[in-house]
């Protein structure tokens, strides 16, 4: 009857190391050196200005998209998506931001009706500028987006069409471009020090056990 207490004791030292093991996972993204997030100020998917300052979630988590891409985007949207839904209850201690990479079309009711396509209208910020607003912030988050025309035919006015409706088709197809670019996701600390960062492929269990890291 005396080994009972000390197997106790035993069960809940085991109990304690595994906590304290657990704690210690190393985290998935590469490690960041700490340094300040680089600041900016932009209008979000409702039109509302927004700073850096303005997040003051525990762990503030900023990537870059373009509504109209065809392929990477989109998968790494679905990612956030993921994530957000399996941070549970954490997720309302982290914010979401996401920093547009094609000015020309990212309006915000662009932003807005693709935020709302993916359901992430309330779980996120799609953040959109101007060209000359956004190429600093790309810049110092060592992104550099280059546009790639789809097709370079320009079409001729068919029989019967105005010159005007022609021109009007040319300008259509000349803004039908892709956006190559990089796809960093950071993980930045309530004090909006870069602490962590992914990129393609992604994983988002992987994103959420180091925003879950952080927060703890």
């Amino acid at each position: 009857m005396r080994l009972l207490p000390v197997l106790v004791i035993v069960a809940s030292l085991f109990a304690l190391v595994a906590a304290a093991c657990s704690s210690d996972e190393p985290l998935q993204g590469t490690v960041l050196d700490g340094d300040e997030a680089p600041p900016f100020k932009l209008r979000n998917h409702l039109d509302v200005p927004k700073s850096l300052d303005d997040y003051t979630a525990d762990v503030v988590l900023v990537s870059f998209l373009y509504t109209y891409c065809p392929d990477l985007c989109p998968a790494i949207t679905g990612h956030l998506r993921t994530a957000h839904e399996l941070l549970l209850d954490d997720a309302t201690r982290v914010d979401f931001v996401v920093i547009s990479v094609d000015p020309e079309r990212d309006t915000v009711e662009r932003a807005h009706e693709y935020s709302e396509q993916w359901s992430m209208l309330d779980r996120w910020d799609f953040l959109v500028g101007e060209a000359d607003v956004l190429a600093p912030i790309w810049a110092n988050y060592f992104l550099d987006p280059q546009q790639f025309e789809w097709t370079r035919t320009e079409p001729a006015a068919p029989a019967g069409q105005s010159e005007a409706s022609a021109d009007s088709l040319r300008r259509q197809i000349a803004t039908q471009y892709e956006v190559g670019h990089q796809a960093p996701v950071y993980l930045l600390d309530k004090q909006h020090r870069m602490r962590v960062l992914f990129t393609s492929p992604l994983n988002p269990r992987e994103i959420v056990h180091d925003i879950q890291a952080l927060l703890d």
